[in-house]
């Protein structure tokens, strides 16, 4: 089977993803880094081609719709296994039926993406209400996160129109990945690690008063740790200064 390989960027896998139906046979859509060869595996390098990839793009929003496209972008963002093959074949199966695909949600082809894209914008919400900064001593603004998936690039617009006065970094960890808005330009780089931060001197005292203030608007007859552990699970807590 043909696959073709892509850079990781989501410029490169759209380019990769127009190669692919250009083809018009059944083939597969990897990361160059995950690639395994096979027997009867051809691989192809697609590059990152601007031109192919807005063509894809507008291809999408115009057989499909606006959502369809975002659906396409979150599924992206899932970095779940084989969810590269999984847009293809959606995406094929849009460009054939149209709008009307989007309702065929027996469909497995459709089904696995709207199910990937909802996890991903479900996380991507949540994480809105998840982010905690804490003051460099220069005053720019640090937040640490490690979602499930790779939804840095779904964040940046909610916390530049809220910050957009300050000077801020949100690092995911998990990725090595960090959004930096500085002198309101906003730049995606990569950061492995963020060792020997030097927060500024009240830094501690604002999270004691949050911690307190977190505890004490509690009702100890409403505490309810299982709906807690719903709206807030475990695996999330590490970065939330109130859970320290």
């Amino acid at each position: 089977m043909r696959t073709y390989l892509y850079d990781g960027s989501f410029g490169g896998f759209l380019t990769a993803l127009a190669l692919a139906l250009e083809s018009g046979e059944a083939c597969a859509i990897s990361k160059e880094a995950g690639a395994e060869a096979g027997l009867f595996t051809e691989f192809i390098n697609s590059g990152n081609d601007p031109e192919k990839a807005g063509g894809v793009r507008n291809q999408i929003e115009v057989r499909g719709s606006l959502d369809a496209w975002q659906r396409v972008r979150y599924a992206f963002l899932s970095e779940a296994t084989g969810s590269e093959t999984a847009v293809f074949e959606y995406v094929r199966l849009l460009l054939e039926k149209g709008r009307r695909a989007d309702n065929m949600l027996a469909d497995d082809r459709v089904r696995t993406v709207h199910n990937l894209a909802n996890k991903v914008g479900g996380e991507a919400h949540r994480f809105k209400g998840f982010v905690r900064f804490k003051e460099l001593a220069d005053k720019t603004l640090y937040a640490k996160i490690e979602p499930d998936h790779n939804i840095l690039p779904l964040l940046t617009g909610h916390f530049r129109a809220r910050l957009g006065g300050f000077n801020w970094v949100i690092h995911d960890a998990r990725r090595g990945t960090a959004a930096f808005y500085f002198d309101k330009k906003l730049i995606l780089a990569p950061l492995e690690a963020a060792r020997a931060l030097e927060f500024d001197g009240k830094e501690a005292e604002v999270q004691a008063l949050w911690k307190h203030f977190f505890k004490t608007v509690a009702i100890k007859e409403r505490i309810n740790p299982k709906l807690q552990r719903q709206n807030v699970p475990l695996k999330y807590r590490g970065n939330l200064t109130e859970f320290d």
